[in-house]
């Protein structure tokens, strides 16, 4: 009887090991879908004139819509369009193509 203890007490043991992992997999991607959201948030009200940040670390702002993509400019007379899914970051108030800069 001893052995048929120890055998549900591991039993015990695995399952509530299980039950935790499960919980902090579902924690860790409730967080991650909601950053999701708020970017998608912010990227649906993108407006001309708001710096953006595109892969690899370019900066622009933006000039126009199409369907499902941006025009951004990123330098005089250069202009990118970008899938909005491609935005990586935002700038709060600055707009980095119409700030000069050394050229």
């Amino acid at each position: 009887m001893n052995t048929a203890a120890q055998a549900s007490s591991g039993n015990l043991f695995f399952m509530l090991m299980i039950i935790i992992i499960m919980v902090m997999i579902f924690w860790s991607g409730r967080g991650q879908k909601k950053r999701e959201a708020e970017r998608q948030t912010r990227v649906d009200a993108l407006q001309k004139g708001d710096g953006v940040i595109l892969p690899g670390g370019i900066v622009g702002t933006v000039v126009g819509f199409k369907d499902n993509a941006l025009e951004v400019k990123v330098a005089e007379n250069v202009k990118l369009t970008v899938l909005k899914s491609g935005i990586v970051g935002f700038l709060t108030n600055a707009t980095p193509a119409n700030q000069g800069g050394t050229k």
